[in-house]
């Protein structure tokens, strides 16, 4: 056998290896110095995100990307399906690696079963159009470019084809990492997130397929706004650190119109890369970052108090829309970080307020600021079999105890007669509000003037359960009785 195979076999188990780790997101693992090899060319294992694919071996002098452009039927948001066009079937498009000084060959396959032409435009690239116009492929064509990696940081990568929104509000964008010549520091954890807009018929939180709306893409007035192509990605699958652990996150917008206002709720990014640029310095100490579209950031922290840390789009309304998720970190309380003297523990720490959210830019004309809530008397009510009415005011249930039997199928009605929108969830066993077992409205935001409903299935067990309005989750509260 040949000794050039040989080393191949070689990396090919090593690249298995890291891939296996990326995928368990612990990422930075392989973020590691990667042993030499004379192999010149290699062919980049991607992988979607949040994961993080890993570093481009040292001696590496042409690094092969294999794309193909996928569309396919997804869900974008609970119980509602699109139309997406994407790179490798995820969006963001996988995170694209090399290193400054490297020769980086773009192979892009349409396929054959695609309705649209599509291409790539990588900011990453010095050439005409970032590479589109040698990329433009219809469906059952591929085509090849390569480009010298010159500048280390993050940048956005997009299909360029048509009009060129549509295809990326679609799903297709993502980032490419180029690397300094000298790597960058190990952490305990790197995550990859991608912002974008979704342009849809039907209001936010109408359930089943949707089209694209281009009226409401031209208006810049987006049905959703999500991280990593769903408006539950991070919050369904939180990110996870532990305490005393560093974690580098790379975020990208694709827009295709807004600008995102990035900000992890509760952590201040120890460094910053505005702009992705790893050829300055990094800015520290910062809180949010701004970000436009078709821009990148990459930021840096380490984490101190065990809780749940929002990720959100500071630009609040757009919470209710999608832009929210979490990173999960485990481990010993530090009260000399963080201390809730009050004695405040466990899930009503991570609660954070987003008074005055609004729906979608259309119900904004018709919405209020929150009123200063009302106290609610403590009131009980014995819910019919089968059916329980809900009011909810500004900022208040009405009725916050219920009573229900063990095991039955309960609809709640529910009647927002506020004039800003809110909804019900109600917890599991263990009240935890973000946990998969937890049960929302239907829809998700109820507007003012609005109806929804919520079929929930009683345990059999008797017991005590939690429900609130997920936008005003201090304000908005109350409890179910679970009677034998």
């Amino acid at each position: 056998m040949r000794p050039s195979i040989i080393r191949r076999m070689r990396w090919g188990a090593m690249l298995a290896l890291c891939a296996v780790t990326v995928t368990g997101l612990v990422g930075a693992a392989c973020n590691a110095d990667a042993a030499t090899t004379s192999d010149t060319t290699y062919t980049e294992p991607l992988v979607a995100a949040p994961n993080v694919t890993p570093p481009v071996p040292r001696g590496t002098t042409t690094v092969v990307v294999n794309l193909e452009a996928v569309e396919k039927t997804a869900e974008i948001a609970p119980g509602v399906t699109y139309d997406t066009w994407t790179f490798n079937g995820s969006t963001p498009g996988p995170l694209i690696r090399a290193t400054v000084g490297q020769t980086v060959e773009i192979h892009l396959k349409n396929l054959s079963t695609n309705t649209q032409t599509h291409n790539i435009d990588l900011h990453a690239t010095i050439g005409p159009g970032g590479g589109a116009g040698a990329s433009t492929v219809a469906p059952g064509e591929e085509k090849v470019f390569t480009f010298k990696a010159t500048s280390a940081g993050l940048f956005v990568y997009h299909c360029a084809a048509g009009m060129m929104a549509d295809h990326i509000s679609n799903g297709m964008y993502g980032g490419i990492l180029i690397d300094p010549a000298g790597g960058q520091d190990t952490v305990a954890h790197e995550y990859y997130v991608g912002q974008n807009e979704y342009y849809t018929t039907g209001d936010t939180g109408a359930k089943g397929m949707q089209d694209m709306d281009l009226t409401k893409m031209q208006a810049e007035e987006p049905t959703y706004v999500a991280f990593n192509g769903n408006t539950t990605s991070l919050t369904a699958n939180p990110l996870t650190a532990a305490v005393g652990e560093s974690v580098r996150i790379y975020f990208v917008n694709g827009g295709p119109n807004l600008t995102s206002s990035f900000h992890i709720v509760g952590e201040i990014l120890d460094k910053a890369w505005p702009s992705g640029s790893l050829e300055n310095d990094p800015q520290k100490g910062m809180q949010t970052m701004t970000v436009a579209p078709g821009n990148a950031l990459i930021a840096e922290f380490k984490t101190s108090v065990p809780g749940d840390y929002k990720l959100v789009d500071h630009a609040l309304s757009r919470v209710s829309q999608g832009a929210l998720g979490t990173l999960r970190v485990t481990g010993a309380n530090n009260p000399g970080v963080f201390n809730s003297v009050s004695g405040v523990t466990g899930q009503a720490l991570n609660a954070h307020d987003m008074t005055g959210m609004t729906m979608t830019p259309e119900a904004s004309a018709t919405t209020a600021p929150a009123a200063t809530p009302t106290a609610a008397a403590t009131t009980t009510t014995a819910a019919p079999a089968g059916s329980v009415a809900v009011e909810m005011k500004d900022n208040l249930f009405v009725t916050t105890q219920y009573t229900v039997k063990a095991g039955e199928k309960v609809t709640f009605a529910i009647t927002n007669d506020g004039k800003i929108p809110h909804n019900m969830s109600i917890a599991p066993a263990n009240g935890n509000f973000d946990d998969a077992a937890a049960v929302t409205s239907d829809p998700q935001i109820i507007g003012g003037g609005k109806t929804g409903t919520l079929v929930w299935q009683a345990p059999t067990a008797p017991g005590t359960y939690k429900f609130r309005c997920d936008l005003h989750p201090d304000q908005m509260t109350g409890t179910i009785t679970v009677t034998p």
